[in-house]
């Protein structure tokens, strides 16, 4: 009887284990040694490219994708900036899918000249930060494109996208997931610049933009945001998705919280993260925030312990906010009938009544359910 009571126990906390851990090992942490890189163009229309990055030797064919935009003020940069390589290959080796995307920057959009003082005119900082978040949009339907279209080439889960970029990419990926219409954008604004951005709107053909893929979605699961920032904090409503932040709080560049881009109040608005973190909170979304006391712009460019940090911040968060339970199995599950054999406790005693705490059900089946009575 005894031998008999200790299996069951086994059984039952193994069951628990693995409850705990939806994912089954996969996407916490690192347990893939080797990453392959290919490089594809996502945007025939403006011939832009990324690369996309796989677990070596991994076999599961559903997995998760986050897709990543590179900084640079919208000026410099490409998917090959080493924050963006170190992102993409920690988070591959740990079973995703990941791709670093190149998207235009302002010398595409408004010229050589004046890309280096584009922020400066309203006009300008919206058509560059526009043009470039319809690219990412873009990048994001490519992935769905090929799912339906090409059999998933990729082995990714087309309703577990998440997005984020550092600095300038977590600007683009901050609007491409919290800005659902032009109505929204727009309505925070006074006249002048409400005029402007639907000008631009308009030419772009609306607020999915003109980079091709048309037809399917541009939604994400969730969003990383490294030094990023959304121009009004006014977005955020209670529609939006999960949202990880990072930034130091005396950024000189994107600010913490609202001002005008290096913190100077002529030019237009940002909110970083310190400002963002609380909008999300009061509205009960999933959110969370990784200051760097006094440290300035992207300060994991130039630690790599903070770098690391940055990584298992986010991975946590993310992996806090993942679904890795098969449906159709869950749902067979239930179906199956099955009937209640005994209660126990956590000590393994069987029970008859139990109004309080910890109790384990089980069934004839083999299978077990746990729940934590609270009386009231």
């Amino acid at each position: 009887m005894q031998l008999k009571i200790l299996q069951v126990l086994f059984i039952i906390f193994s069951n628990f284990l693995i409850a705990q851990d939806p994912c089954d090992g996969r996407y916490s942490e690192e347990i893939f040694e080797d990453v392959e890189v290919t490089t594809v163009t996502y945007s025939d229309i403006h011939n832009l490219q990324m690369d996309i990055y796989k677990p070596v030797g991994d076999t599961e064919t559903n997995r998760p994708l986050i897709i990543f935009a590179h900084g640079g003020t919208f000026i410099f940069g490409s998917k090959n900036n080493p924050t963006a390589v170190d992102f993409c290959e920690a988070f591959a080796k740990r079973g995703f899918v990941t791709a670093s995307i190149n998207y235009r920057l302002a010398n595409d959009i408004v010229g050589f000249f004046q890309q280096f003082t584009f922020y400066t005119n309203t006009d300008s900082a919206y058509e560059v930060v526009l043009n470039a978040t319809m690219d990412g949009k873009a990048a994001i339907r490519y992935f769905r494109k090929d799912f339906y279209e090409n059999d998933n080439t990729y082995g990714i889960d087309p309703n577990q996208i998440w997005a984020g970029g550092n600095s300038a990419g977590g600007v683009l990926f901050l609007h491409a997931a919290h800005v659902e219409s032009v109505d929204e954008f727009i309505s925070p604004l006074d006249s002048d610049r409400a005029a402007i951005a639907q000008s631009i709107f308009d030419e772009l053909g609306g607020v999915e933009g003109n980079s091709g893929n048309d037809g399917f979605s541009s939604s994400v699961s969730g969003v990383i945001s490294l030094a990023g920032a959304l121009h009004r904090s006014e977005y955020i409503d209670m529609d939006d998705v999960p949202s990880v932040f990072c930034h130091g709080d005396a950024d000189g560049v994107v600010p913490y919280d609202c001002n005008g881009f290096q913190n100077n109040p002529n030019y237009d608005q940002l909110c970083g993260g310190g400002s963002l973190y609380p909008e999300f909170s009061s509205l009960n979304l999933e959110t969370n925030l990784l200051t760097f006391p006094g440290d300035g712009h992207c300060p994991w460019e130039s630690s790599s312990v903070k770098m690391n940090q940055v990584i298992s911040f986010v991975s946590q968060f993310v992996y806090d906010n993942l679904e890795c339970f098969d449906l159709t199995t869950n749902l067979n599950e239930i179906t199956k009938k099955k009937n209640l054999t005994h209660k126990l406790n956590l000590l393994g005693q069987k029970i008859n009544n139990y109004n309080e705490g910890f109790l384990i059900s089980v069934f004839d089946d083999g299978s077990t359910e746990k729940k934590y009575i609270l009386k009231y």
